[in-house]
């Protein structure tokens, strides 16, 4: 993630009057933004039975003939719309995380036609492109720019040194940023290129400090995006895709994922049983966030539209998770990533024992990881989505997630586990198929997860009559596991989790669930193909980068929400 821990010694830089500047560009100054202005305790079950403001329930909705759904009496859900200008001032209104929260990002850098700049090229340009970064972000901060919303005094406050540019040895020169998280602070490597990537060519990587509120998270990435759009030169674009849909073909470490990193648990109990509920959890959020399905501007094979459902069932969604062997964690379910009930030395080395590396150094290119250098989760699985409001959204889930598994400890019961073999082979068929693909359990039964949690196991593997059997039904199960949750955090209703919501229970305005922003990709690729275009989609994308950027409540995903009342 690119951050060093630094013990904080001195109080912040006094910056004088920048709230008067942020009143004068029309915005308000909350007495609470301020640095003790930290999250609220989240007490369980507070918000389970209550009302909702500015949620209401609309027209029922038939989904009593469509197979893929599961849960009964579908209603319409309204959420009051609010401008992301608005929601970015009302600080005191802010959502709190279960934990701190940050995602590294990652993005194409390519010309018009879809062309990697030579790396030799790439030395020189990227060290002005962030050094015109830094001087842009002093400006967001200090001055405030017309194109970039005012900052709120809480995340200023937060930035405890003007950013600065720094030499590492992998990734050149990146701007840092010291950010304030709790009575420490770290310096984190918020732009630059990827440190991973060879010297072929360059992918940008722009990483959030970890962050205590939804909005705070979403306004970092949503910044970062804006700043590489103001900073990369006229010639280059940046694209928020897993792969880059104009390349003839996959090229070995050429792909682009969000990384999400969880901190801040009681104890390392629980971050390795919050990790072992996400593990259980992995192949349903490769589903939700597949994003590559296309290559040499076409799909593994012919777009299939039935009744509005883009089923095409041979089209990969996820051609980075396919091709990517090497970064991420093994398909054989005897070294695959093990559950783990300790956090101790000794899971530390049962996790290297199992993966076959020696090293923590060496074991840390996995789907999901305990033991970073950080001290938190590190979730690379998500290939890189489209819009910024579903990147909150998956954080939210993950959120979600792990408070789940706080809740189990609480109660003295362990996290299930649902075994290598089922999330390998699920993990292998949402990579294929995305929320289409069949959900396929292996050696697990429901007496064995019961004996731990008798409604994970109804609601991982279904009830006895009438099991899963596709993803998206898995998917739909994992939200009515975690609802409360999503509930009590106050997500559930959030604007930045609906798209993620809408994929399995709909409505999007232009198709059918399921849906994530692989079928997005492929009916764009399928409308110009049915209308005579060129198929290429790359400059659509691009234009769609920009747009998802300035607006972080914005994405395709388009349409009323319909929730079951299971959900409600």
């Amino acid at each position: 993630m690119g951050k060093n821990k630094k013990k904080k010694k001195n109080k912040p830089k006094d910056f004088g009057t920048f709230g008067q500047l942020i009143q004068r560009g029309g915005g308000t100054v909350n007495p609470k933004e301020s640095l003790e202005f930290e999250p609220r305790e989240v007490s369980e079950g507070s918000l389970a039975k209550t009302k909702v403001k500015g949620v209401s329930i609309g027209k029922k909705i038939d989904r009593s003939k469509d197979k893929f759904f599961l849960g009964s009496d579908y209603r319409e859900i309204f959420i009051e719309e609010r401008e992301w200008a608005d929601m970015l001032v009302d600080v005191e209104h802010w959502t709190p995380l279960a934990y701190t929260h940050g995602i590294e990002m990652e993005l194409i850098i390519a010309d018009d036609d879809g062309n990697y700049p030579d790396g030799d090229e790439m030395v020189y340009r990227m060290k002005e492109i962030v050094k015109e970064a830094i001087k842009i972000m002093k400006e967001i901060l200090y001055e405030g720019r017309s194109d970039f919303l005012p900052v709120p005094d809480y995340i200023r406050q937060k930035v405890l040194t003007e950013p600065y540019g720094k030499e590492d040895i992998e990734k050149g020169y990146v701007m840092d940023i010291r950010y304030q998280v709790k009575n420490d602070s770290v310096d984190i490597d918020t732009f630059g290129r990827d440190g991973n990537v060879t010297a072929i060519t360059y992918i940008l990587e722009l990483v959030t400090p970890p962050c205590a509120y939804v909005e705070e998270l979403a306004y970092w990435a949503s910044t970062l995006f804006l700043l590489a759009k103001n900073t990369l030169p006229s010639d280059l674009h940046i694209i928020a895709s897993a792969i880059n849909p104009a390349t003839k073909e996959y090229q070995r470490g050429l792909s682009q994922a969000d990384h999400h990193h969880i901190d801040a648990f009681d104890t390392n109990l629980e971050k390795v049983q919050a990790y072992s509920m996400i593990r259980n959890f992995i192949p349903h959020i490769i589903a939700l966030t597949c994003n590559s399905p296309i290559l040499n501007n076409q799909p593994t094979d012919v777009v299939k539209i039935i009744n509005d459902r883009i089923t095409a069932p041979n089209c990969v969604r996820s051609l980075r998770l396919k091709n990517n062997d090497s970064m991420l964690s093994s398909n054989d379910p005897k070294h695959y990533i093990p559950y783990l009930t300790g956090g101790e030395q000794e899971d530390k080395q049962h996790f290297m024992d199992v993966i076959q590396k020696a090293s923590l150094e060496d074991a840390k290119y996995q789907d999901a990881f305990p033991f970073t250098e950080f001290g938190t989760i590190e979730l690379r699985i998500s290939d890189a989505q489209i819009s910024i409001c579903r990147r909150i959204g998956i954080a939210l889930l993950i959120q979600a997630l792990c408070f789940k598994a706080k809740k189990l400890l609480k109660k003295g019961v362990w996290v299930p586990d649902a075994g290598s073999e089922t999330i390998i082979t699920n993990r292998n068929g949402a990579i294929e198929r995305g929320l289409i693909s069949l959900f396929r359990p292996k050696n697990i039964t429901r007496d064995f997860l019961s004996q731990y949690d008798p409604d994970f196991a109804t609601q991982y593997l279904g009830p006895e009559d009438n099991p899963v059997r596709y993803m998206m039904q898995a998917v739909q199960r994992m939200f009515f596991y975690i609802r409360d949750e999503l509930k009590e955090l106050g997500f559930l209703y959030s604007p930045f989790l609906k798209p993620v919501l809408q994929s399995v229970f709909g409505n999007v305005s232009y198709a059918e669930p399921p849906i994530t922003e692989a079928e997005y990709q492929l009916s764009l690729y399928d409308y110009k193909v049915k209308s005579g275009e060129n198929p290429n989609i790359l400059y659509d994308l691009i234009y769609f980068t920009i747009q998802y950027c300035q607006d972080p409540l914005n994405n395709p995903l388009t349409g009323t929400l319909t929730l079951p009342k299971e959900m409600r």
